[in-house]
Protein backbone atom coordinates (compact mmCIF):
# COMPACT_ATOMS: atom_id res chain seq x y z
CA UNK A 1 0.00 0.00 0.00
CA UNK A 2 1.33 3.62 -0.83
CA UNK A 3 1.14 6.14 1.33
CA UNK A 4 0.50 9.61 1.31
CA UNK A 5 3.74 10.67 0.98
CA UNK A 6 4.36 8.93 -2.55
CA UNK A 7 0.83 10.35 -2.71
CA UNK A 8 2.06 14.18 -2.49
CA UNK A 9 5.37 13.51 -4.33
CA UNK A 10 3.06 11.91 -7.60
CA UNK A 11 0.85 15.08 -6.84
CA UNK A 12 3.76 17.31 -6.88
CA UNK A 13 5.16 15.56 -10.73
CA UNK A 14 1.42 15.51 -11.82
CA UNK A 15 1.80 19.70 -11.00
CA UNK A 16 5.48 19.72 -12.71
CA UNK A 17 3.64 18.07 -15.95
CA UNK A 18 0.79 19.79 -16.00
CA UNK A 19 2.44 23.54 -16.13
CA UNK A 20 5.30 21.92 -18.51
CA UNK A 21 1.90 20.12 -20.75
CA UNK A 22 4.27 17.26 -20.81
CA UNK A 23 1.34 14.72 -22.55
CA UNK A 24 3.58 11.77 -22.53
CA UNK A 25 3.66 12.58 -18.27
CA UNK A 26 0.90 12.66 -17.84
CA UNK A 27 -1.43 10.44 -19.62
CA UNK A 28 -0.08 7.13 -17.18
CA UNK A 29 -1.43 8.72 -14.59
CA UNK A 30 -4.93 9.23 -15.07
CA UNK A 31 -7.47 6.07 -15.25
CA UNK A 32 -10.10 6.00 -17.91
CA UNK A 33 -12.65 7.92 -15.45
CA UNK A 34 -10.29 10.42 -15.02
CA UNK A 35 -8.73 11.23 -18.21
CA UNK A 36 -12.12 11.84 -19.78
CA UNK A 37 -12.61 14.29 -17.08
CA UNK A 38 -9.08 15.70 -17.90
CA UNK A 39 -10.13 15.61 -21.77
CA UNK A 40 -13.21 18.43 -20.93
CA UNK A 41 -11.09 20.34 -18.27
CA UNK A 42 -8.27 21.24 -21.00
CA UNK A 43 -11.38 21.75 -23.83
CA UNK A 44 -12.08 25.09 -21.39
CA UNK A 45 -10.08 28.52 -21.47
CA UNK A 46 -7.07 28.99 -18.98
CA UNK A 47 -4.50 26.20 -17.99
CA UNK A 48 -1.85 25.22 -15.90
CA UNK A 49 0.59 25.77 -19.14
CA UNK A 50 3.15 28.33 -18.19
CA UNK A 51 2.31 28.80 -14.72
CA UNK A 52 5.21 30.39 -12.32
CA UNK A 53 4.60 28.14 -9.43
CA UNK A 54 2.07 25.89 -7.78
CA UNK A 55 1.07 25.29 -4.25
CA UNK A 56 -0.77 21.87 -3.44
CA UNK A 57 -3.49 21.12 -0.64
CA UNK A 58 -4.15 17.76 1.32
CA UNK A 59 -8.13 17.90 1.04
CA UNK A 60 -8.24 14.70 2.70
CA UNK A 61 -9.19 11.02 1.94
CA UNK A 62 -6.77 11.32 -1.50
CA UNK A 63 -8.25 14.65 -2.46
CA UNK A 64 -6.03 17.44 -3.52
CA UNK A 65 -6.18 21.03 -4.24
CA UNK A 66 -3.47 22.15 -6.53
CA UNK A 67 -3.52 25.93 -7.55
CA UNK A 68 -1.46 27.08 -10.12
CA UNK A 69 -0.13 30.68 -10.23
CA UNK A 70 0.85 33.00 -13.26
CA UNK A 71 0.98 36.47 -14.70
CA UNK A 72 -2.17 35.81 -15.77
CA UNK A 73 -4.15 35.23 -12.26
CA UNK A 74 -4.18 31.98 -10.43
CA UNK A 75 -6.88 29.06 -10.90
CA UNK A 76 -7.33 26.27 -8.57
CA UNK A 77 -8.17 22.62 -9.52
CA UNK A 78 -9.43 19.42 -7.72
CA UNK A 79 -7.60 16.16 -8.07
CA UNK A 80 -8.88 13.28 -6.63
CA UNK A 81 -6.68 10.18 -6.23
CA UNK A 82 -6.98 6.35 -5.89
CA UNK A 83 -4.68 3.00 -5.74
CA UNK A 84 -4.48 1.11 -8.93
CA UNK A 85 -2.45 -1.53 -8.73
CA UNK A 86 0.14 0.26 -6.27
CA UNK A 87 0.50 3.53 -8.02
CA UNK A 88 -1.51 6.64 -7.24
CA UNK A 89 -3.84 7.37 -10.34
CA UNK A 90 -5.99 10.47 -11.06
CA UNK A 91 -9.68 9.13 -10.90
CA UNK A 92 -11.22 12.19 -10.78
CA UNK A 93 -10.13 15.97 -12.27
CA UNK A 94 -11.76 19.65 -12.46
CA UNK A 95 -11.74 23.32 -11.65
CA UNK A 96 -12.29 24.16 -8.10
CA UNK A 97 -14.92 27.44 -8.24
Amino acid sequence: MTDSADLLQTADQFAQDLVANNIAGLMPVFTPVGIGQAMALQAQPDSAQGSDEYEIADQGDNLLHITFRGDDGEGTIFTQWIEVEGLWKVDGIGRVE
